[in-house]
Order: C-alpha cells, then structure tokens, then sequence
C-alpha cells in the first residue's frame, strides 16, 4: 500500500515539475519573441512602453477593446490591419524560397485564367456597337430539318411586310464584287443590302451617305455604292474627291455616294463596298426560285425572340401555302445576333475557360499544401500567441492575412504575364488566328477583366488560406508546446496536405482525360481521307460579270479558253474547272428524286450536295472513277443531260443495283433529268468531320455560270506557279479579277487549324495541371519523410531494411495516388460526356484515354514520391535520433 501511495505521490511530483518546466519555457519564449518584437519598434523611435504594447498586439494579446471608446476602435482596428499587412511581408521576406515557389504558382493559375478571360470578355461579354443591339436578330431560310439556309428575295420582302413583332427587317448577302477599269483588276468584299439593313445596324458615314429605300428597291434601285473606310483609305488613296466617283462593279458603273465611319463593323465580316440588293450579279437571284440572301431584323421592345419565331414561322407557313412550287416545306429560323456571331466558337471559349479555372484550383491546393507544410513549423510561435490571449478569430485573420497577401502578389505576376499573354494573342489574331472569333475592339486588359482578376485573386486567397487557418487555429496550445519541435499536429497536418494531393490529382486527371481525348480525337481527324489527293494542286477563283458575259455561250466560251490557256501553262500537269473546290466554304445543294419515285417534290425529296465540273476533274484531283465514264467533249449544251454520283448517293438511290443509264429528276423549277453515266468516289466537301454525304456533279458545259475555280495539279511547289495561272487567265480576259490563289493542302489544314489550335490550348494547360500536381505530390511527400525522420531512424536503428522503408514510404504515396484515380476516373468520364460533341472518332469513354492517363498519372506520381523515399531511406538511424 505504501509502495503505490510513493509511487504514485512519485508520478504526481514528476507532472507538476514538468508542468513548471513547460511554464517556465513558455515564460522564456514569451520574453524572447516580446523582446525582439519591442526591439523593431523601440529601433524606430516608439517608446518603450508603447513599443511593449504594439509588440503584444502582434502577438494577438490584450483585450484592448474594453476600455477603449468606440471612436478608437476604428482607429485600433486599422492599426492592426496594417500591423497585420507588416508582420506579413516580413514573415515572407524571411522565406524567399517559399514566397517565391507561392507566387509563381499562383501567378500560373491567375495570369492564365487573365488571359483567357480577356478573350471570353472580347467575344461573349463586350456589348455589340448597335443600337438596341439586344434586339437584333438574324433571320435564315430553313427547310424540313435543314437550319440556317438561305432564303430568296422576295421571302424577305413579305417576311417584313407580313410580321407582327419586328421594327423592321433588312436583306444581307455578302458576296465578293469584280472592281475593274483600273490598273489591274480586283477583287473587293462587297454586301449586297437594302437601305433598312444599315438603318437598323446605326451605320454611319464620315463622307456622304448611306442609301435611301428608292436605291435599294427592285424595279427602282440605282447603281450606287458606299465604301468602306479602310477601303477608302489603302485602296483609293484617301481620296477627298471619292464623293460622286463611278467605279465599275461587276462590270456596271457605280457611283460612290458616301464612306463609312471608321468605328462602324459590319457584324457579318470585313465588307469594302456596300452595294443596292438590285445589283446582284445576276437578275435571276431577286426571284423565288433563288435562294440567295439572310436577313437582319430588329424586334420590338418587349417582344422575345420565342415569339419572333412564332410570328416569322406563321409567315412562313403562309407562303408555303402560296408559293407551293418553290416554298413547299420552307420555314424561317430566328437568331440572336450575339449567338449568330458567337454560336461555333463559345463552346469552345468556355471549355477553355473551365480548363484553366481547374488549373487554378489546382495552384491553390498546391499553396494551401504549402501553406500546411509552413504551419507545422509555425505551431509553437501560433500557440505563443494564443496563450498571450489571441482567440482563434484572431489567430485565422492573421493567416488570412498571410494567404491574400500571397495571392495579391501572385495577382499581380499573373496581371503583368496576362498582359505578355493578350500581347501574344493579339498578334495571332492579327494573323489570323485558327478560331473563328468575331471581335469588336481589341482584346486587352479592360475594367471587367481587372474585376475578374481581382475577384478570383481574393477568392484564391481565401480558398487555399481558409483550411490551413482553420486547422492550426483549433490546434491546443499546450499539446503543441509539449510537442518536439517539427511534430506538431503532424497526424493531422499529414491528413490535410494527402486530402490535398487527392484533390489535385483527381483535378489533373480530369484535364489529362480531357485533353487526351481532344487530341485522340485530333489524331483521327488528321487521318482522315478527304477522297482526293491535295499534294500538288493549285486553286483559284474567278467570278464572270453577267452584263459581259450574259449568255451561256458566252459563259462556256470564256470557261474553254480559260482552261485550255492554264493547261498550257509550263508546269501544269492537268487542271480543270470546279464550281466548289472541296473544303474551300463553296457549296450548292440539290432536291432529287429517282426515276422510280418522280412524284416526290422538294419538301419531301432527299438532297444531294451538287458540284459542277469539267472533263479532267476527277484526274487532276485524283478522286477514283469507280463505275462507268469521266464527262467528255460529247457532253455539250444540246446532248442528253448526264451526272456522275458519288458512292453514297448510288448506295442510298439504287442499294444492290448498277447506277450506271439510271435517271435522276433534279427538281426545280424547272425539272430536269439526268442519266448517271459514272460513279465517284465519296469527298469530304464542307470539312473533314462530316459523315459521308451525297454528291451530284454535272457537266459545266450542261450547266454553265459566271462563278468557278481552277484546279491545277502542278510539277512543284503549286505557289510558284499562281502567278502563271493568274496570268493564263488574264490573256482570255484582262479585266477578269482572280483571287484566293492557294494551294489544296493549305484548304485541309485550314480545317484542322481551329480544333488543332484547342487541342493544343488544352493540351498545354492539361501538361501544366500535371506539372503543378507532380510538384505539390513531390512536396507532400517531402514533407512527410522531414515529419517522420525519428521514426524512420528507430525502425533503421532496430534493424529495418533500406528496402523495407522505401516500400513503406512509397506505399504511403501510392495509396493516395489510388484514392485519387478512384475519384479522379469516374469525374473525367463526366466530363468526357459533356466534351463529346467535339469528339471525332473517338468515344467519349474511349479506352486509351482512360487506360493510358491514370498510367501516366500514377508513374508521374511514383517518381514524385520515389525521391522523398529514397532520401528517407538514406537516413541515418544516429544522426535521426539525435534530433529528437
């Protein structure tokens, strides 16, 4: 009984003298870091007892609220913000290394964020330079399931004069225009309009005026023109007597009456001349039977879009029950003109803009698992000031304080590498960046961009300083005292920054998925077979002036001179004429039906894309014959009217069957019949994604008109040789304008250079989410073997392996890399759902992709943890022991 009573008096005594040992250590830190504390301020001319006072402050002391008036308060409360502010930037001045790794973190993560939010606001954000420009809208043609067509004329006419919720509706067609009677004959953007369409778009001249309805109106429209400035400016000299000039358009005079203010854009692309819808290049284009133009229209206030759709679809509705022959199964679709504009490429923006908001994410778990490995340092100062008195309250703003300022300072790197970045972009885009952007202004670092910028900078701060505050704050003082120095809150502060690491991990593996999937999908795209063979071919536009050449023999004269004279050309192993040149944006559609269905009109017969071409096509472009005959000379204006189909036409048409003297009804008015005496391979026309579609071609010399290409097939570099074919053309008329010389390939990769440009876009961001992952693995993993050194150095001391500590080490890595694929895998599949309407022969739960990220994912991840390990393994068991 005596032996406990002694021993347990024994344990008692032993408490309480180490309870004092603490007290009298924590007594000698207080008055040391007091001490150092005063002495800053005492150095600076604060007297002593006032410097003592500031000193406890800092530390998150005295309850100094309580006999203070409430005047002061303000006061007090701005001292210690700026007491705060100040302990900060010292704290960080003393750690050059950590504060610098922070800042250019986040200065990756806000910097780019800055960049490509500088964009989004550009083109989705910036309002449009119109009046009411939220009521604009952009009325097309549709027909069954076809949107966005175009819609003839007259249509336009009664959709104005017929609706119920429209101010007014405009015609637009741009088209390009022959500029003749100069030195060399040209080539000009022209927009071919009615005088409401530049009422309701506001538009303005700096010289003369735009036009009156009387100009405009068919039956009474006169030859006028209104230039553009920049026309104005580089191509006419800045001419101060354009005023009342004739300039020959399409071979007819026009007289220039005024040119446009150099602030207004024309919404639907650069234009150098406006011209009357009554100068169309052929009269047959004002008829029904011509789709040829869109429309513009401004909506009454109050009215929405929804019901413009409903009134222009009544419209509709009416003149397909007017005009069955040409408007059976004709309706009218209603676009905003922001969607018209930005429709194709905000997808695109905002999948960026996503992935770069994940690659901030990203930095900030990386400074918040920096931030956590800095605090177990902090511990005992954090404690020293919470037995001074300061709450936790306190004890979190200082850390928040520390946090937002890091993230201003990261703010601000990623302001100054932002504006290097918009520098870069604005440079592309004035060489023609692979996006299809629409821009009104310049792309910069305006006030929406700052807010952004400062809005996700503060929100950084808070996101990556807020757990690490929070955790240390609720830590006990006096367990942390207790604690040998490196090992407080160890268990927790481990449990924080593997939390973390799952987080960036599983973020890295939804970019890495993502990006992966984009560029599979750009592999397949890359290998496409466009049906045709582009090495070598040179191609060239040219548009004939119908007052000069308004007769189809005149046409097909001036085509069969204009051939013969390019296939002259040295250097020119074949060429021919082609009314589209695939992928070149030229297209013509066709309604047909086959000879055992004559009676289906067009708004229930299928439709073919329609080509029209001359002998030598299919050789020149190297697209295989497969069944029947090439056109030839005996295919002239007055034989028998003859088409090649591709493939996919004959297999729809005639499944099982021989095309070969079948028939087809091109329906018009007028119908005409065609015998199919060849068969073609299948040809991407429109872009290389497109499923395989039917295709039509006729003869030229059957179906002759003003505009065409040439295809040439050189020897050599087919650039080298423009020049030459321009000049063969010439020779038959020299007045004949020629422009987009270029070259096949440059077609097909043009039409890979948008989803190329976002996949590498993505691509890299992905790569830097992967960087910034391996370095906040590599530093948890660091920081875990400086926090269990003495433990590695018993387990070494009683005998452990170097291999047993590198499994061991690794191990622990490694299962948080497992906890991350297990949350990171199923998260990229959603988002590979909602990625796979931009995918091209991949699915979106494509095997590669999900097999060979995590793989990548996980070696990343090892090599990030093998290093740590290795150290730790290397340790020695003495040399651990003794920093106890």
């Amino acid at each position: 009984m005596l032996d406990e009573l002694w021993s347990d008096l024994r344990y008692r005594l032993r408490a309480f003298l180490r309870r004092r040992a603490v007290e009298r250590e924590l007594d000698d830190e207080l008055r040391f870091h007091l001490g150092r504390e005063a002495e800053k301020y005492i150095a600076r001319g604060v007297p002593s007892d006032e410097a003592l006072r500031r000193a406890r402050l800092a530390f998150g002391g005295l309850d100094r609220f309580k006999e203070e008036s409430r005047d002061a308060r303000g006061t007090r409360l701005l001292e210690d913000v700026m007491s705060d502010v100040s302990f900060t930037v010292r704290t960080l001045v003393k750690r050059p290394g950590f504060t610098l790794v922070a800042v250019l973190t986040l200065m990756l993560g806000i910097g780019a964020n800055t960049a490509i939010f500088s964009v989004v606001s550009a083109v989705l954000l910036r309002p449009l330079p119109y009046p009411a420009a939220d009521r604009l809208a952009v009325l097309w043609g549709t027909r069954g399931t076809e949107k966005r067509l175009l819609a003839a004329v007259p249509d336009v006419g009664e959709w104005r004069a017929r609706n119920h919720t429209f101010e007014d509706i405009g015609i637009v067609r741009t088209q390009s225009v022959n500029l003749t009677g100069v030195e060399h004959p040209d080539r000009l953007i022209g927009n071919f309009v009615t005088a409401s369409t530049l009422r309701i778009l506001g538009a303005r001249t700096v010289f003369g005026r735009t036009f009156v309805p009387s100009e405009t109106a068919e039956g009474t429209g006169r030859e006028v023109a209104v230039l553009s400035n920049a026309a104005w400016r580089t191509r006419f000299g800045s001419d101060p007597h354009i005023l009342g000039r004739t300039l020959v358009l399409n071979g007819r005079p026009h007289v220039v009456i005024g040119v446009m203010a150099p602030e207004f854009h024309d919404p639907f692309g650069p234009n150098d001349v406006w011209l009357p819808v009554t100068s169309a290049p052929d009269t047959s284009l004002l008829t029904r039977t011509n789709p040829w133009v869109w429309a513009i229209g401004r909506l009454k206030p109050g009215v929405s879009f929804a019901d413009a759709q409903r009134d222009l679809s009544s419209v509709a509705a009416q003149l397909a029950a007017e005009y069955p022959t040409t408007n059976a199964g004709a309706g009218a679709e209603v676009l905003s003109l922001r969607d018209s504009l930005t429709g194709s490429v905000r997808p695109i923006l905002l999948l960026v803009l996503a992935f770069v908001g994940v690659v901030l994410l990203i930095a900030c778990v990386n400074v918040a698992n920096l931030q956590l490995a800095r605090a177990a340092s902090r511990t005992r100062e954090l404690s020293l000031r919470a037995a001074l008195g300061a709450g936790r309250s306190r004890l979190v703003w200082q850390l928040l304080t520390e946090s937002i300022v890091l993230s201003i300072l990261g703010g601000v790197a990623g302001v100054v590498s932002a504006y290097w970045v918009i520098q870069l972009l604005a440079t592309a885009l004035s060489n023609r960046l692979p996006v299809d952007l629409t821009l009104f202004g310049t792309i910069g670092l305006e006030p929406r961009v700052l807010i952004f910028t400062a809005t996700i900078t503060v929100a950084a701060g808070l996101l990556f300083g807020a757990i690490p505050a929070f955790r240390v704050a609720h830590a006990d003082p006096n367990d942390a005292l207790k604690e040998r120095p490196g090992e407080s809150g160890r268990g927790r502060l481990l449990g924080a920054q593997h939390a973390f690491v799952v987080a960036e991990l599983a973020l890295s593996i939804v970019l890495l998925a993502g990006a992966g999937l984009l560029v599979r999908s750009m592999l397949a795209l890359q290998q496409v077979d466009p049906g045709f063979d582009a090495r070598h071919v040179l191609t060239a536009e040219f548009r004939l002036p119908s007052v000069k050449y308004g007769t189809p023999e005149q046409v097909t004269q001036f085509m069969d001179r204009a051939l013969a004279e390019v296939r002259a050309v040295p250097g020119v192993r074949s060429a021919a004429l082609v009314q589209a040149v695939p992928l070149s944006g030229n297209w013509a559609q066709q309604s047909y039906a086959p000879d055992d269905h004559p009676e289906l009109r067009s708004a229930t017969a299928p439709v073919t894309q329609l080509n029209v071409v001359s002998d030598g096509f299919f050789r020149t472009m190297k697209i295989p014959l497969l069944r029947g005959r090439d056109f030839g000379a005996r295919d002239r204006a007055d034989a028998q009217r003859v088409a090649i189909v591709n493939e996919e036409l004959a297999r729809r048409t005639w499944p099982g069957e021989s095309p070969l003297g079948k028939r087809l009804k091109l329906i018009g008015p007028p119908d005409v019949w065609v015998t199919v005496v060849g068969v073609a391979g299948d040809v991407k026309q429109f872009t290389l994604g497109e499923p395989t579609a039917p295709q039509l071609y006729e003869p030229i010399a059957q179906m002759p008109g003003i505009f065409s290409s040439v295809v040439a097939r050189t020897q050599d570099d087919p650039m080298t040789m423009a020049n030459a074919v321009r000049n063969a053309i010439w020779s038959v008329d020299a007045d004949q304008p020629v422009w987009k010389l270029r070259s096949l390939e440059s077609l097909i990769t043009r039409d890979v250079a948008g989803p190329r440009f976002t996949t590498l876009l993505v691509a890299a961001f992905a790569l830097l989410a992967l960087v910034l992952a391996t370095v906040g693995v590599y530093g948890a993993m660091s920081f875990a073997v400086a926090q269990r050194t003495r433990e590695v150095g018993i387990r070494m001391a009683l005998g452990a392996r170097h291999a047993e500590v590198m499994r061991m080490m690794l191990g622990r890595g490694m299962r948080v890399v497992g906890i991350a694929l297990l949350v990171g895998i199923p998260a990229s599949l959603g988002v590979a759902y909602l990625l796979r309407s931009r995918l091209f022969g991949v699915t979106a739960a494509d095997p590669v992709t999900f097999v060979v990220v995590p793989v990548v994912l996980a070696a990343v991840a090892m090599v990030a943890c093998w290093v740590p390990a290795r150290r730790a393994a290397r340790v020695d068991p003495m040399v651990a022991l003794r920093g106890e």
